[in-house]
């Protein structure tokens, strides 16, 4: 079979032929049919995430959408290494797939699930979002982010703030949701100010951070109170991405002189359990309509071409065998 094979770490994928996989008794071979170009992805193919590929080569790709022999089209996950998603087929744990409603099609179906649930799970499972809450996303002109906004919402936020830099992008917020937007793209004292404005007096109820790195250092430092007897407003940041740096710089009066809580969300923190509840009510939002994603297909032939090319903002590329 045909599939994107990686043969080191930092150079892309190339569209090789292998042998086909085996499945065990634990196992169910899938057709497939589209999967989806992440985040987590790239940093697994670069070796910089922590739950990199433990052997090479490999294939790539760590979920999509494939069908059965009877051709019921099903999500999937949890392959054995060194097999994975962008190839012509895939031998997938028994308990990794589960189906797709018609009113989803492929490419919507390999493109959701991956960041719909990085904002869903934490709002629902760590931050745990009552109605009417204010929820600030930090990271939101992303595929990611962009989701969030229009989860938070779907989820019965009361307003919802969206932060990023591409000026374009931070105008389409609003389309999606968004009921006030911060720009990144400016300095120190300026950003601090309008993470002042825009949280008003009652401040933040949840921060979805995908950013982490200096901007979480400007929202933390405008979080802190620096009097005794500050009014304290509990905020819950919940800690999803890197994507403006690895590290921080946490005062400690910041944890001292403020209610600022601070969660983490991956694998390692949400239960299993919590995954396979959420899908059932990510696959209706997304066929009813409450959930739009903009996506582009790509031959798998082209991944070499496609994984190193400039991505557009906001957009996902799913990759078609």
């Amino acid at each position: 079979m045909k599939a994107a094979v990686l043969h080191q770490f930092g150079l892309p994928p190339r569209y090789e032929d292998v042998p086909d996989p085996i499945p065990n008794e634990r196992e169910t071979m899938l057709h497939m049919r589209a999967a989806a170009l992440k985040n987590i992805d790239r940093m697994m193919a670069d070796g910089s995430h922590y739950d990199r590929h433990p052997e090479l080569p490999a294939i790539v790709g760590i979920d999509g959408i494939g069908t059965l022999d009877d051709g019921t089209r099903v999500y999937c996950g949890g392959l054995r290494p060194p097999y994975g998603t962008m190839a012509e087929r895939a031998a997938v744990t028994n308990r990794f797939f589960m189906p797709i409603p018609d009113g989803v099609d492929d490419l919507t179906a390999a493109a959701l699930p991956n960041p719909a649930l990085s904002s869903w799970l934490p709002l629902q499972w760590r931050a745990k979002l009552e109605p009417g809450e204010t929820v600030l996303i930090l990271g939101a002109t992303g595929v990611a982010g962009r989701l969030a906004i229009q989860i938070a919402k779907h989820l019965g936020a009361g307003r919802v703030i969206g932060a990023g830099r591409n000026p374009e992008s931070l105008h389409e917020l609003r389309d999606l949701g968004a009921d006030a937007v911060i720009s990144l793209d400016q300095d120190d004292d300026a950003l601090h100010a309008a993470f002042i404005r825009e949280g008003g007096e009652h401040g933040y109820d949840i921060v979805l951070d995908y950013l982490w790195g200096h901007p979480t250092e400007v929202l933390v430092e405008a979080l802190t109170g620096h009097d005794v007897m500050a009014r304290t407003s509990r905020t819950r940041l919940v800690q999803i991405g890197e994507m403006a740096g690895a590290t921080i710089q946490l005062p400690a009066s910041a944890l001292r002189s403020s209610a600022l809580e601070i969660y983490g969300s991956g694998g390692g923190s949400i239960p299993h359990e919590a995954i396979f509840e959420t899908f059932p009510r990510l696959w209706e939002a997304a066929a009813s309509g409450h959930l739009r994603i903009d996506c582009e297909a790509v031959p798998l032939a082209d991944v070499e071409r496609a994984w190193i090319r400039p991505q557009s903002p906001g957009k996902r590329l799913v990759f078609v065998p």
